[in-house]
């Protein structure tokens, strides 16, 4: 079975500072969620990267791009 890197470091730190078997299982479940949130906050940055390369973020309204006057 493949491992992911997180799985083993979550499992080492759970290792290193938890001594019960509750104290395990919300810190596995607790880190595994963190986890999860990570990696949505970056696919959404990636994907506003993307969008910022192509051009494709759409100005809001009353915003000139080319406009250089003082507001």
């Amino acid at each position: 079975m493949l491992t992911r890197v997180t799985d083993t470091i979550i499992e080492e730190l759970i290792d290193a500072t938890c001594g019960d078997t509750r104290s395990r299982h919300f810190f596995l479940h607790a880190l595994h969620g963190l986890v999860r949130v990570a990696k949505a906050e970056q696919l959404q940055e990636m994907r506003m990267d993307v969008e910022l390369a192509t051009g494709e973020v759409s100005q809001p309204e009353g915003c000139d791009t080319d406009s250089r006057e003082a507001t």
